[in-house]
């Protein structure tokens, strides 16, 4: 669930950033994702001590939660920053500023992909079967998510979706 609900926020950020700034900021949204999964990654690696074993499912259970919630707050906060692109220092730090939001829920779902595939190694080719089938089902179901709603409520469905992955 996880994973099927980073790859819909994903593409989704594609598609409203091409409505909401130009359309080549579109790809900026995939830089975001693989900003924020690698330095959720990264925590992982850094903080072994706080990223033990024993804490495992907890800290899953956690970050999927942390998942969910910021995907609605990073949205809400995002919209509200203005974007105009003109060569100015202020300009500058918005889209740094929108850069730094919006990949605050790829950290927490870098953070969870990370545990689930270094914590269980014996199940690991399961667990990355599902990480595949969980992230190919997202892409197919934001379909189907556009066709019945707009941008900003596919936003709140795959916050739903996420949530979901909290409670497995």
């Amino acid at each position: 669930m996880i994973t099927l609900a980073t790859l819909m926020y994903e593409i989704l950020l594609t598609r409203i950033f091409s409505v909401t700034m130009w359309y080549h900021f579109a790809f900026v949204a995939i830089s975001v994702a693989m900003f924020g999964m690698t330095v959720g990654a990264i925590l992982v690696y850094l903080l072994p001590n706080y990223f033990t074993q024993e804490r495992t499912k907890h800290n899953l259970a956690l970050y999927a939660l942390f998942f969910s919630i910021s995907i609605a707050l990073s949205f809400m906060t995002y919209i509200s920053i203005p974007f105009t692109f003109n060569i100015s220092v202020i300009d500058l730090y918005s889209i740094a500023l929108i850069y730094v939001v919006l990949s605050v829920p790829f950290i927490f779902s870098g953070i969870c992909v990370c545990l689930a595939l270094t914590k269980f190694p014996q199940q690991v080719s399961r667990l990355y079967a599902a990480d595949l089938l969980g992230a190919a089902s997202g892409c197919v179901l934001l379909v189907y998510t556009l066709k019945i709603t707009d941008g900003p409520t596919s936003v709140v469905v795959i916050a739903v979706l996420a949530s979901i992955g909290t409670i497995f």
